[in-house]
């Protein structure tokens, strides 16, 4: 089981990484159509706050990157 905390603090756990990015992308007020789309505004946002290169090339990478980022804790 992973568990996650948010930058904002919100906590969620899933049972794989892809599911750690699905978490996030259903977090949203309003989510993206797809996990894709969600995926590309992340590596955007989290540019714009700390400069970080965040991959949208899978899910895995991107929840690793996250994490390498400062953006996401594990529990």
């Amino acid at each position: 089981m992973y568990r996650y905390r948010t930058i904002d603090g919100k906590t969620l756990e899933a049972n794989s990484l892809q599911g750690v990015a699905e978490a996030l992308w259903q977090m949203m007020l309003v989510p993206p159509p797809t996990l894709e789309e969600w995926m590309e505004g992340s590596a955007r946002r989290a540019a714009n706050w700390n400069g970080s290169t965040v991959r949208t090339s899978s899910p895995e990478e991107h929840v690793q990157d996250l994490i390498a980022a400062g953006l996401l804790a594990p529990l």
